[in-house]
């Protein structure tokens, strides 16, 4: 509203003015100031803000036109006796005469300006804000149209074919079952994380979440055997997982991060990654100690390409958030499924 205070008394001494010019020898007593000049302002800008702030950003943008024609009218009505009850005890004090329907001419003659100004003022703001709305989110659309270039070329520059890579993990496998059920089992699971990778998604692109926790649990069964299961790793699922699909790689990526940065056999302070869905909704938490010398920073840069990813792929469907003390990090994040 302070933006509008210079409008409102440059219009004012304009009244003032016009007035004095057309009219001058009504000038010459004050109470014609106060009665054709700060009366009728004060109306029109009362008018002005409840039409801009109330009567048109309720009827407008909803197309109720038959409130507006009723707000309308209502107001023209007030505006009219309003005016001609002010004027009247006004005149009542200075002993001088009070034309009814002068008065009522006066006061829908500001509701008459009022409507002006504030029409002009609601679709040139709602102008703007429409043109500010349109550059924004044509800009979210090349960003995002140049991300799915880069992630294409990305994947066309890592593109392995799949027949070789199973192929060759089976033949691994086979060859290691013999000698080593450790290395087998390593196999095998590598095996199922990389079919998961470059093979499981539908034409929506997303996955079954199912599918995505069970490559989350593979990779924490491969590390487990990598360390000789001494990693101190508390995994617990809550909540149906079922019939529920997400895009492929979205979760899992801050399990790994978790495992890069954060202190995996401590007792006291285990690595626990809590997932739970409630109704459309994925709730991840995950808290870990962190390594000596592995500042906040490092973390929140190094889950750049994450964050990145959750943006392109839920927009504001999603929410994460990082929490820090002296040694312990949390991560937390909602995803509307």
């Amino acid at each position: 509203m302070s933006n509008h205070i210079f409008f409102w008394i440059a219009y004012t001494l304009y009244f003032f003015l016009s007035g004095f010019i057309t009219t001058p020898e009504k000038f010459t007593q004050i109470h014609h100031i106060f009665q054709n000049v700060i009366i009728s302002v004060l109306e029109i800008i009362a008018c002005f803000y409840l039409l801009l702030y109330r009567i048109f950003p309720e009827t407008l943008p909803t197309k109720k036109y038959q409130l507006l024609f009723f707000s309308l009218i209502t107001l023209a009505v007030i505006c009219s006796v309003g005016n001609a009850f002010v004027i009247y005890f006004y005149r009542a004090i200075i002993h001088e005469k009070f034309n009814f329907y002068r008065s009522c001419t006066v006061g829908l003659n500001n509701l008459y300006l009022s409507i002006h100004f504030a029409l002009a003022y609601w679709f040139a703001t709602n102008f703007i804000q429409n043109v500010r709305e349109q550059s924004k989110a044509e800009l979210q659309k090349n960003m995002l149209e140049k991300s799915i270039l880069e992630a294409e070329l990305s994947s066309l520059k890592n593109q392995i074919n799949p027949h070789f890579l199973y192929n060759s993990l089976n033949f691994l496998y086979a060859q290691a079952l013999p000698m080593s059920k450790k290395l087998s089992d390593s196999v095998m699971l590598l095996a199922e994380m990389m079919r998961y990778t470059v093979k499981e998604n539908n034409n929506e692109g997303k996955v079954s979440l199912i599918k995505e926790i069970q490559y989350i649990k593979n990779y924490v069964a491969i590390q487990q055997i990598q360390f000789d299961g001494k990693l101190n790793v508390e995994l617990e699922i809550i909540g149906n997982i079922h019939y529920r699909r997400i895009h492929p790689l979205t979760i899992s990526p801050l399990i790994e991060n978790t495992f890069k940065n954060g202190v995996l056999n401590d007792i006291q302070c285990p690595v626990s990654i809590w997932i739970e869905t409630q109704a459309n909704n994925l709730f991840l938490t995950i808290t870990y100690k962190r390594k000596i010398g592995i500042s906040e920073k490092y973390i929140f840069d190094d889950l750049m390409d994450v964050r990145r990813r959750l943006y392109i792929g839920y927009f504001n469907n999603h929410f994460i958030k990082f929490e820090h003390t002296d040694c312990n990090q949390k991560i937390f994040l909602k995803l509307s499924l």
